[in-house]
């Protein structure tokens, strides 16, 4: 719940089946999209339609990223942790 990412990484895809993917643009033009693979303030990398990883400098190119889950991760910054202990506590009870 807290961590959605982590989670991700234990199989192809997260809770909702839903994958970030990028739009890479290269100065050439050309655009390559793909689902991501990894991205930092450095580097961007996808993987293809055709299963390839490739990966750019990302002051290089042009890259726009779409996350389902972003809303999620947006909402979670905005709770305090006593909102968050409040939440889970509620959890627990449910059990």
């Amino acid at each position: 719940m807290l961590y959605p990412e982590e989670r991700r990484a234990a199989g192809p895809a997260g809770p909702t089946g839903q994958v970030p993917t990028a739009a890479v643009t290269l100065p050439s033009g050309q655009t390559v999209t793909g689902k991501l693979a990894y991205r930092d303030e450095f580097t961007i990398a996808l993987v293809d339609a055709s299963g390839w990883y490739r990966s750019w400098a990302a002051s290089r190119v042009k890259s726009a990223v779409t996350n389902p889950l972003e809303a999620h991760a947006e909402l979670l910054r905005k709770y305090t942790d006593e909102e968050m202990h409040n939440v889970l506590a509620y959890l627990q009870t449910l059990r």
